[in-house]
């Protein structure tokens, strides 16, 4: 498959066509204990682009994710601001691909989840993003996204795992 891309008289190429499981695999990704070495991470995750998701809570001392229960949530970020995505279903319940960008406070957005309400999604939408400009809208370099700003002490920004790998963006996700 060719990539490459012509842009103002130079040509780009993208060599990377993504991760090639080994013939016979069917799950594409590995489920990895949270304490594994980060060198083994590294070795057998990041370098070789193999997904995987971790089977178990962050080891690091400062994590205190098992805190964050909706309460939780509602109680210490809950009247923080957060930008979303509107996208209405239309009637024929396919998603609107116009989605504007909302600001609403976390909590009214985990109720609308909790209520059934599809339409909204939380997004970096505030951020210019680019793996060279990660900027929010005031032109700050933003690595941690609302509401976990509200969280920071609760999260190692370099988790242990992570080695010495710095990250691009830390968001929650609740689903």
């Amino acid at each position: 498959m060719d990539t490459s891309k012509k842009t103002s008289g130079i040509t780009m190429t993208n060599e990377y066509s993504g991760y090639q499981p080994p013939a016979g695999v069917w799950q594409l990704t590995d489920r990895v204990s949270a304490d594994v070495a980060a060198e083994e991470f590294f070795s057998e995750y990041v370098v070789k682009r193999r997904p995987a998701v971790f089977s178990g809570s962050l080891t690091d001392e400062q994590w205190k994710g098992s805190r964050w229960t909706l309460p939780y949530l509602f109680r210490r970020a809950g009247s923080t601001t957060v930008t979303v995505e509107d996208r209405p279903v239309s009637a024929d319940r396919s998603s609107g691909m116009g989605a504007m960008f909302l600001e609403m406070h976390y909590r009214e957005f985990v109720s609308s989840l909790i209520a059934g309400e599809t339409r909204y999604q939380l997004t970096n939408g505030d951020v210019q993003c680019s793996m060279s400009d990660l900027r929010d809208r005031n032109g700050f370099l933003s690595t941690v996204l609302q509401p976990l700003h509200t969280l920071a002490e609760e999260f190692p920004l370099r988790p242990v795992i992570l080695g010495n790998l710095v990250p691009h963006q830390v968001i929650l996700l609740i689903s």
